[in-house]
């Protein structure tokens, strides 16, 4: 009887251990494999044995990354597809949420909504601009979360909205926390390419000269000085280190080079970045691509 019931508890366990949700297998498949068909299928299925509510808060927050993604991969042209998509990844992002508060949920609710926004047309964006705001720096400042999407997302949030007094876009933020951003990578997740392509066409388009530059950098360093609230300092995180501040691409600090020089410069140690590589993901390929021919143009 005693060998029975040993049996027993160790079959219990054994099947217990099998439904469990993996959460390092899901985010294999999302950074690694980049199988999103795949991985929402292993959400789906996970999501209807999940009885804990960490669980399926866990999952569900995967699923609204998931279903983003797989919108993202739409035709621009598939507009009511992409839209839906979009409302699918807020839904999941929201009910993420009330099974248990987590900054990953409020990080990808943050993106659904901005996505949705674009989907819809300009004045839909700036519409949802303040609560996508509102999301994003529940992850900064809220949860405390140094993190390189978070950052990239605000970046592009104060670059593609007009300034005051239509919104609170500014060129400046943007750049600021897309170096950030470019600083914060996390390792195993791609060679993030998109981050100095973006940044390269940010500091292309606001054109300052070396001088420029030095000056405005000086002053971004009382202002980031002067900030504790991470998002707040972060908008001058340019000039954290005044005019020396070196990027880890450069040789030569910041007053040493045009704006426009750093662009090139960008989009040089990207293209070398993905060359070194003997295993490339297929969003990593795509945008070298875009690199190379956007050197192309610039050279």
């Amino acid at each position: 009887m005693k060998k029975l019931i040993i049996l027993f508890m160790l079959l219990v366990s054994a099947f217990s251990l099998y439904a469990s949700f993996d959460a390092s297998y899901s985010d294999s498949l999302f950074y690694v494999s980049q199988d999103y068909e795949k991985e929402y299928e292993y959400l789906m299925d996970s999501l209807e044995k999940a009885e804990e509510k960490e669980d399926k808060s866990e999952i569900l927050w995967r699923l609204s990354r998931a279903v983003l993604t797989q919108g993202d991969m739409l035709s621009e042209d598939d507009k009511d597809g992409r839209f839906s998509k979009y409302e699918q990844a807020e839904d999941y992002a929201r009910s993420s949420l009330e099974e248990k508060e987590n900054w990953n949920a409020y990080f990808w609710l943050s993106s659904a909504i901005g996505r949705w926004g674009q989907t819809k047309g300009p004045l839909n964006s700036l519409s949802k601009a303040p609560e996508m705001q509102e999301y994003i720096l529940k992850v900064v400042d809220g949860y405390g979360q140094d993190y390189t999407d978070a950052y990239y997302v605000l970046a592009l949030l104060y670059d593609q909205l007009p300034g005051w007094p239509i919104s609170f876009g500014n060129k400046n933020y943007a750049i600021s926390y897309m170096r950030r951003s470019l600083d914060t990578q996390l390792s195993g997740r791609g060679l993030y390419l998109t981050l100095y392509y973006d940044l390269s066409q940010m500091l292309y388009d606001r054109n300052w000269d070396a001088g420029k530059r030095a000056k405005e950098a000086e002053e971004m360093k009382k202002e980031y000085d002067s900030e504790s609230l991470l998002s707040e300092k972060m908008k001058y995180y340019e000039g954290a280190n005044g005019k020396n501040g070196k990027p880890f691409y450069s040789s030569v600090t910041i007053d040493k080079m045009s704006d426009r020089q750093e662009a090139v410069m960008l989009l040089m140690y990207a293209k070398a970045l993905y060359e070194i590589q003997t295993f490339h993901l297929d969003s990593d390929s795509a945008k070298y691509a875009e690199i190379c021919s956007r050197l192309e143009e610039l050279t």
